[in-house]
């Protein structure tokens, strides 16, 4: 459908998704925590969750776990929803249905569920060190929700190896299909607010640059973490491994989570995702669309 994958593009998105991860790791580590712990044993809102995890762990540890499998994330899956973007545009244009918002929303799923799909195996590996990271003494942790426990990873090739030997190469997939619809909303509605706003500023007379970029990533933030934030929470309660013996599926977290805690729990961390998420895509796509034009001499998206 789109010809020769566009490597451009692709490591263009990469490399700006890896830096914007870098900066905002701490808040991806605290949203995870506070979804993993779904009896708020330790943690019930943002600034507690990071200020003891500050306070106990100290600021390496708030900032470090998980990075490397972050940063392979990056590449993988945010390099191809973004990068295959305009591409899989053209082709939805090419069908019929035109290159309206329909034709943008269909676009950023794809590209979302793709990317997702192939990066499984690294965000599998980056919820399960960040969900259980603590302060390590004796061979044990003293801090975090695994308290009392040996570490069940040294590192990120670490899950890897150890999933393999466990549960086979399917392991590496657990939760795909939750973090592939979670991807495909995300994407959706990032993309998708992204292009259509950016498109209606121009159309107003806004310059296309730096300052546009910026504002109708914030926007496209917002919206994105609105709609993926319920498969968001179910996708992590799954990948963590801490819940093996509740959840038998993402569809059986999902009723589970409803039956239990309500629908209001489909939104535990919202403040924390949403905190990371609208900082994220108005630090990430700027950085993406510079990255495009001065680096590989490519078009703005």
């Amino acid at each position: 459908m789109m010809g020769q994958l566009p490597w451009r593009e692709v490591l263009s998105a990469g490399l700006g998704a890896a830096v914007t991860d870098t900066i905002f790791n701490p808040l991806a580590m605290i949203t995870v925590r506070l979804q993993v712990d779904r009896e708020r044993r330790l943690y019930c809102s943002l600034r507690q969750c990071g200020a003891r995890i500050l306070a106990e762990d100290g600021l390496a540890r708030l900032w470090t776990p998980g990075l490397v499998a972050t940063w392979l994330r990056a590449f993988s899956q945010t390099g191809l929803r973004l990068g295959l973007y305009p591409k899989v545009k053209q082709a939805y244009a090419r069908t019929g249905i035109g290159d309206g918002l329909a034709a943008k929303i269909a676009s950023g799923a794809t590209t979302g569920a793709v990317g997702s799909a192939i990066a499984n195996p690294f965000d599998l590996a980056r919820v399960k060190l960040q969900g259980e990271s603590g302060l390590v003494v004796s061979g044990v942790y003293i801090t975090g929700l695994c308290t009392g426990r040996a570490p069940s990873h040294a590192h990120t090739l670490a899950v890897f190896s150890d999933t393999l030997r466990s549960e086979g190469a399917r392991g590496l997939w657990r939760g795909a299909s939750a973090s592939m619809c979670r991807a495909s909303l995300l994407s959706a509605g990032q993309l998708a607010t992204y292009d259509q706003s950016k498109q209606l500023a121009v159309r107003a007379g806004w310059v296309e640059g730096p300052r546009t970029h910026l504002a109708c990533s914030c926007l496209s933030g917002l919206m994105a973490q609105v709609a993926c934030m319920p498969a968001d929470v179910v996708k992590t309660r799954v990948q963590s491994g801490q819940h093996t013996q509740v959840y038998r599926s993402p569809a059986h977290c999902l009723l589970v989570i409803l039956r239990e805690e309500g629908p209001l729990a489909l939104y535990r961390g919202f403040s924390a995702a949403a905190a990371r998420q609208v900082p994220v895509m108005a630090v990430q796509m700027p950085i993406v669309e510079q990255i495009r034009v001065r680096v590989f001499g490519l078009t703005y998206m």
